[in-house]
């Protein structure tokens, strides 16, 4: 019986990681570029526990208890036009390339950009927005009017001064989310990204909207909700019934 509430047990720790995915979920819908947080929940060995069967011998069998295993799901969000010049959008597969001030790479879909102080081209995390070169992108001191072009070249007054760079990664589930983007799983040796600039599009004047459903997410908070209240009501019945015979057996001494 004990086993038993152990099991409804870890179903709620897994529940409320589920709930929390939600809650960020929701919380980020309106930010451009995001990607949702998933879980999935597998089974997991929780070691041999033992019962009677026949002839008066002790069987053992392998007990089992549900994990929850969180993930990202990195497909594309709809693009909308915003005609602000400094805004891009991916469209299909890539990331735009950042880097922080302590020279980390970071990756997003984001492409909510600014021109600095200095006439640099930033996130709005003020990280530096990188070329195919991995080189900061330099705008021209009052060069006009910034104009994009489906090969992610940027041009001033008929004059290309930048490539945005777009890279991809082989295998998506090695990235792990941080501030303003992701960033390649820190286990992961050497560098898993490519230059994929000459096989993207990117729109200027436009950004890629979370692929958030706000009504999905609220059906799975009541979802949740409710598993999580029968869970707590097993839980409470097991222990009623474990009070019952704690209390029968310790009568008959």
């Amino acid at each position: 019986m004990l086993n038993g509430i152990y099991q409804n047990a870890a179903s709620m720790s897994g529940l409320e990681t589920w709930n929390n995915a939600i809650a960020q979920n929701l919380a980020q819908s309106s930010t451009p570029g995001y990607k949702k947080a998933i879980l999935s929940f597998e089974g997991q060995g929780n070691g041999m526990i033992g019962y009677e069967g026949s002839f008066d011998k002790t069987l053992f069998r392998e007990s089992v208890m549900a994990a929850g295993k969180d993930g990202i799901d990195f497909s594309t969000g709809s693009i909308q036009n915003t005609d602000i010049k400094t805004d891009f959008a991916i469209e299909g597969e890539g990331f735009f390339e950042l880097r922080t001030p302590e020279g980390q790479l970071i990756y997003t879909r984001d492409g909510q950009f600014r021109i600095n102080d200095q006439g640099e081209l930033v996130s709005k995390q003020g990280y530096h927005v990188l070329d195919g070169e991995r080189g900061i992108i330099q705008l021209l001191p009052d060069g006009g009017e910034v104009n994009g072009m489906a090969d992610g070249s940027i041009s001033q007054k008929g004059q290309q001064v930048a490539i945005i760079g777009v890279r991809n990664v082989d295998d998506p589930a090695q990235m792990v989310r941080t501030h303003g983007g992701f960033v390649v799983d820190p286990k992961v040796s050497g560098d898993p990204y490519h230059l994929d600039s000459d096989k993207i599009t990117i729109r200027h004047g436009a950004l890629e909207q979370s692929n958030v459903s706000n009504t999905s997410e609220m059906v799975n908070m009541i979802s949740v909700s409710r598993a999580f209240q029968l869970n707590q009501q097993v839980i409470r019945g097991k222990d009623e019934l474990l009070g019952k015979a704690i209390q029968t057996l310790g009568g008959r001494f």
